[in-house]
């Protein structure tokens, strides 16, 4: 039997990061890269996330078991429709995307019915932030932590579940299924309210004639408050807040709220009230880091799978139990579609 193939379309941050933990995990496979841009590919096989690179879109995905699309969500459509002629029975499709209701119906119709469509959000921990701020020193552990979410096509069998699930765990993330429009509300506020607050900041200091100064002063504050419009994707972002307009105007009301409850206690000179939100900010912060280092508790959904093998991380732990024992594959219950 071969070595399993996986191919990571993307080399960015998330794909490189990927096959860097991936490679580390389990030496027996084949990892395969493809990026538009060539650099981006050439520097994912020197770093050892891939064992090489494919220019050709559909000759990269030959053969593989496992396919991940870490590229940004309005390619991921097209790249599907490129790819479905080379997918082999039984392969698992799966994406980065932090954005599931606009891509999931089309990414699913996209994909045939002889390949599993598993669509995936990598949430890092927030101590990990620094660590992928660098590619040149990524290290296998920068999914310690993180959340994993699963939001399958109707009908994927368990056994395309486990296998994705135990990847995940394997990679030391916590796999979690949620159903699209629960992930997409659940992240607005925590995703794409960063960046919209971010690119509001910049619109509204430098939307004057006195910014040619002022920006003399904006110095590493000012730097980290804007940094997300560097990382932004323009059309993820529009697509979260027109894709969910009531949630959109929810959440931007409630910052509204707290802007203007600032501007009140600044314009009163209530000390009082500015420290106590600055206090309270500061506090719930802390909280925040403080859970994510503890981890996740029992409240979520968790995936019911029970120290993962490798070899279960790639063709599902239970497949991979009645491979390593014949003899419970008469006590395996047969897969049914969810």
């Amino acid at each position: 039997m071969g070595k399993t193939r996986i191919t990571i379309i993307g080399c960015g941050v998330i794909g490189t990061a990927l096959g860097i933990a991936i490679r580390n995990a389990a030496k027996d496979i084949e990892i395969i890269g493809h990026d538009k841009d060539g650099s981006a590919a050439r520097r994912a096989e020197k770093l050892k996330a891939i064992d090489r690179s494919n220019w050709n879109l559909p000759s990269a995905c030959e053969n593989a078991q496992l396919i991940i699309l870490a590229i940004p969500q309005d390619a991921i459509e097209p790249t599907l429709k490129a790819i479905a002629p080379d997918l082999i029975e039984g392969a698992i499709v799966t994406d980065t995307s932090a954005l599931k209701t606009p891509i999931l119906d089309k990414a699913a119709q996209a994909t045939p019915a002889h390949a599993a469509y598993i669509s995936s959000d990598i949430v890092f921990a927030p101590e990990r932030a620094a660590a992928l701020a660098n590619l040149e020193t990524l290290t296998p552990d920068v999914f310690k932590g993180a959340v994993w979410t699963l939001t399958p096509r109707s009908g994927t069998q368990p056994r395309d579940i486990d296998t994705m699930a135990g990847l995940a765990q394997t990679l030391g993330a916590t796999p979690i299924f949620m159903d699209a429009v629960e992930h997409d509300g659940l992240r607005l506020s925590v995703e794409a309210l960063p960046f919209a607050l971010s690119s509001a900041l910049m619109l509204t200091v430098t939307g004057d004639e006195a910014w040619r100064e002022r920006k003399w002063m904006a110095g590493t504050a000012f730097e980290r408050m804007t940094s997300q419009i560097e990382s932004m994707q323009d059309i993820e972002l529009t697509n979260a807040l027109l894709s969910q307009p009531e949630s959109a105007e929810y959440w931007l009301n409630q910052l509204i709220m707290q802007m203007v409850a600032l501007r009140d206690a600044a314009r009163n000179g209530d000390a009082s009230a500015v420290k106590a939100m600055l206090a309270q900010a500061r506090e719930q912060r802390l909280q925040w880091l403080t859970d994510w280092h503890r981890g996740r508790d029992d409240g979520g959904t968790r995936v019911p799978i029970e120290k993962p093998s490798l070899l279960g991380s790639f063709i599902g732990t239970r497949l991979a139990s009645r491979l390593q024992n014949p003899a419970s594959e008469t006590n395996a219950k047969r897969d049914k579609p969810l």
